[in-house]
């Protein structure tokens, strides 16, 4: 597994490949300006949230989102 980003080191690989994973196509399905706030390096937090069996992931405008296992984001 690749070193993971710093915000990240406490998930496991497998939640950690998840937040890659639904990142990319969450990041892909916006257009390029909206893309700038939301990169990698703009999140701040990811907690884990067992209850609903996905990740909520804090950016710095204040925005999260929650990502699922079953590679969606809300």
């Amino acid at each position: 597994m690749e070193r993971k980003a710093k915000v990240a080191e406490h998930l496991t690989d497998e939640e950690y490949r998840l937040l890659l994973r639904v990142y990319a196509d969450h990041n892909s399905s916006m257009g390029l300006e909206r893309r700038k706030n939301y990169s990698l390096s703009h999140i701040v937090k990811v907690e884990r949230n067992i209850k609903e069996n996905c990740l909520h992931v804090h950016y710095e405008n204040g925005d999260w989102w929650h990502y699922c296992v079953d590679g969606t984001w809300y």
